[in-house]
């Protein structure tokens, strides 16, 4: 159901504005940590916005944390941390992207008592720019990075 993959992505930001934003911020070189804070905050705003969504819809917060996922960055180089990180962004993008392809309007209206379910698409629009940004954002940066042996 929509209500479980809302539930779910929550769940996803804020195990990554926790985990893996600190432990890859401080894996990586003092000049790449600009670039893990954006993720972190964006995360965070990203993860407002899926409550403020729930809310909305009158759909319950989910109260079962996934199990925590490892991340180790040890040995990496920056770009392959960076990259690690941003890889959920990614999939999150195509997730929200195919809620944005498959979710009826009249569904939205339905479950927020409203006609008007612009709020829904703005709200899920916003964020795939924002993850497709990070990747780009990673993508350019992974290129001038090289391993020092």
């Amino acid at each position: 159901a929509a209500s479980d993959v809302y539930k779910r992505q929550l769940e996803i930001e804020k195990k990554f504005e926790s985990l893996s934003a600190w432990k890859g911020f401080v894996s990586v070189e003092s000049n790449h940590r600009k670039t893990v804070l954006l993720l972190a905050r964006d995360s965070y705003k990203h993860r407002l916005d899926l409550e403020k969504l729930l809310e909305m819809l009158h759909l319950e917060f989910s109260t079962n944390e996934f199990p925590d996922e490892p991340f180790d960055f040890e040995g990496m180089l920056d770009s392959e941390i960076l990259y690690k990180i941003v890889e959920q962004d990614e999939i999150v993008a195509d997730l929200y992207s195919e809620l944005l392809d498959k979710t009826d309007p009249k569904l939205v209206s339905s479950l927020s008592g409203t006609e008007d379910a612009s709020f829904f698409y703005q709200t899920l629009k916003r964020i795939v720019e924002d993850e497709k940004r990070h990747v780009r954002t990673v993508k350019s940066l992974t290129g001038n990075i090289t391993r020092v042996q």
